[in-house]
C-alpha cells in the first residue's frame, strides 16, 4: 500500500495486491488477490476488482455445468476512478487492464480479459463482455451492453441503449440495438 492512500471501512486488499500512492479507496471494496491498482486512482463505495470472471464448461457426463478457474489478474493504471457497485473481473490467465486517466461510473461490469484503454468515459449499468479491447479516449453511453471479443476504436462513441455486436472503427459514433453508424440526415 502506497504512500498518502485513504483506505476506509471494511475494505479487502487480497494477497500480493498492490494500491499506489494516493489512492481511495471508499468502504466495501474488494481487492482480489493478486490485483494491481495504480496512483492516485478513488475506487467508490463496493467496488469489486478481481472477482472470477463468468466461464462455465458443460461437465465430461453432460449432468452439470463446471466452473472455470481464472488465475490472471486487474491491473488499473494510475488516476482511473471506478464508481459504487462496478465489477472488474480477473482474466482467465493473464490480465484485465484499466488504462490511465479513465472514468468508469457506477454499476457497471467488466469481464474477464477486457483491455480497457486511456482517458475512456464509460456510464452506469453498461456491461462489457470478456475479451473485449476499448482503445484510448472511447465514451460509452449508459445501459449499453457489448457482445465478448468486440473491438471498439480510439475515439469512438457508443450511445446510451446500444447493443454492440460489432466491431466499431476508430472516431465513429454508433447507436442502437443492433448498434450501428449514427447517420447524418
Amino acid at each position: 500500500i502506497g504512500d498518502r492512500c485513504t483506505i476506509q471501512g471494511n475494505v479487502d486488499i487480497g494477497r500480493e495486491s498492490t494500491v499506489g500512492d494516493g489512492t481511495v479507496l471508499h468502504p466495501g471494496v474488494v481487492v482480489g488477490a493478486y490485483c494491481n491498482i495504480g496512483r492516485n486512482c478513488i475506487l467508490f463505495a463496493n467496488v469489486v476488482v478481481g472477482a472470477d470472471g463468468f466461464g462455465y464448461r458443460p461437465a465430461e457426463d453432460g449432468s452439470h455445468l463446471v466452473k472455470m478457474i481464472h488465475v490472471g489478474r486487474v491491473d488499473i493504471h494510475d488516476e482511473v476512478e471506478i464508481g459504487a457497485t462496478t465489477c472488474i473481473d480477473r482474466g482467465k490467465f493473464a490480465a484485465t487492464t484499466v488504462g490511465k486517466g479513465t472514468k468508469i461510473d457506477n454499476h457497471v461490469q467488466v469481464g474477464h480479459n477486457v483491455k480497457i484503454g486511456q482517458n475512456c468515459v464509460i456510464a452506469a449499468y453498461t456491461g462489457i463482455g470478456g475479451s473485449v479491447q476499448i482503445a484510448d479516449w472511447v465514451q460509452i453511453g449508459a445501459f449499453t451492453g457489448i457482445t465478448p471479443h468486440i473491438k471498439i476504436g480510439s475515439e469512438a462513441k457508443i450511445g446510451a441503449k446500444s447493443g454492440v455486436m460489432n466491431d466499431v472503427p476508430a472516431g465513429e459514433s454508433w447507436l442502437g440495438v443492433p448498434a450501428g453508424p449514427v447517420r447524418n440526415t
